[in-house]
């Protein structure tokens, strides 16, 4: 009796879903939609994939120091409908990059808008 039911046991605990923390999220759980931040750095490191593209932008701050921003925009796919390619930002380009706020103050943000230094603008936006 022992033995079937723990291989029944085994086999429920087994079948229950195992929660995935790096699944999706909504932009509107993370970012102030109605708030907005601007920052001007250098790129450090970009992920051009799946689910969203992130910039990694280091920026000096008021005191002096250097704060690294990870910046998320949406789906590669959406952004090259847009013309965005992998080689669109390179790393080492200094840019201004505006966007959502984390709600918790944290350096991050949900990019809205690129200017590039040669005043070329960049949309972080699906659809028209």
């Amino acid at each position: 009796m022992n033995r079937t039911f723990f291989a029944a046991l085994l086999l429920l605990v087994l079948s229950l879903p195992v929660q995935d923390t790096t699944a999706h999220h909504s932009v509107f759980a993370e970012y102030d939609i109605n708030g907005s931040v601007s920052i001007e750095g250098v790129i450090t490191e970009i992920w051009f994939k799946s689910p969203h593209i992130r910039i990694f932008v280091d920026v000096i701050d008021a005191d002096g120091n250097t704060v690294s921003w990870n910046t998320h925009g949406h789906n590669p796919t959406a952004l090259r409908r847009r013309g965005w390619v992998r080689d669109t930002l390179q790393v080492g380009e200094k840019i201004t990059m505006s966007g959502d706020p984390t709600y918790d103050g944290s350096p991050k943000m949900f990019i809205r808008v690129i200017t590039r230094e040669d005043g070329s603008i960049l949309e972080n936006k699906v659809g028209n």
